[in-house]
């Protein structure tokens, strides 16, 4: 009996001291869907990426270890501006979420304090995560041939970091015939990456003739840019159908 109780003894002890040196360790991930290809990225500690804005990110610490330990956390997001790291948003929770809708460069730190046998230890030596937000562009065709044949079927406007957009079209007689913005032209199903489209050729649910017409295109860049362009769109595509429309209800 006494020998089980001394071999019960070291066995409890040798449980403790496993215990106490199993400590909360993180592996903190981003993770956000690409605009390209609409996957999700999951980028670690030391890695670095670049996305257009705006820009949801997903901060995910994958904390290990915590039972029994009071643990405090905080992630840390900055603009980096020659070399140096300026605090934008610090956020006390576990796992968190950014937006950011500027151009620039980014980094993101995670850090974390746990008690042990009361001594608070201070884990702030992880590897930030560091992205980009290029300078915007938007750009738009001269025209469209919606015939079915599967080129030139829509009007798409290629762009890089664009926080609002709207186009409104229009007749040869000035008619508002259709209208798009940021949130519609994201959702199209033809919208792809950094194609996003603004019109089906279609007026009213009808095909439009063939002929001239007019976009009034207002965007916005993440890093402030103003896009006012102002141009005639061509629809070219050789229908005769009597269900084609321009727009113009006096016709």
């Amino acid at each position: 009996m006494k020998q089980l109780i001394t071999i019960s003894f070291f066995c409890l002890m040798a449980a403790t001291a496993w215990a106490q040196t199993v400590v909360p360790s993180a592996d903190p991930v981003v993770e956000y869907y690409a605009k390209e290809d609409g996957s999700k990225k999951s980028v670690s500690g030391g890695d670095s990426f670049s996305e257009e804005a705006p820009l949801h990110i997903d901060c995910n610490s994958q904390m290990t270890n915590t039972s029994g330990y009071t643990i405090y956390y905080e992630w840390r997001l900055s603009k980096i501006v020659s070399g140096q790291e300026n605090l934008l948003v610090r956020r006390n929770d576990e796992n968190t979420s950014f937006d950011i809708s500027e151009t620039g460069t980014y980094s993101v730190r995670f850090s974390y304090t746990y008690d042990l046998g009361g001594t608070p230890v201070d884990v702030d030596d992880l590897d930030p995560i560091t992205f980009t937000i290029p300078e915007s562009s938007l750009t738009c065709p001269d025209g469209i041939s919606p015939n079915g044949d599967g080129r030139n079927d829509y009007l798409f406007v290629t762009c890089k970091s664009i926080v609002r957009l709207e186009a409104v079209f229009f007749n040869r007689w000035g008619k508002k015939i259709a209208s798009c913005n940021l949130a519609q032209a994201q959702n199209h199903e033809q919208s792809s990456g950094n194609k996003l489209c603004i019109w089906d050729g279609y007026i009213g649910g009808k095909p439009a003739k063939d002929g001239v017409y007019f976009i009034n295109l207002v965007g916005e860049g993440s890093d402030g840019v103003a896009y006012k362009i102002k141009k005639a769109i061509n629809v070219l595509k050789g229908y005769t159908s009597d269900e084609e429309t321009d727009g113009n209800t006096n016709n």
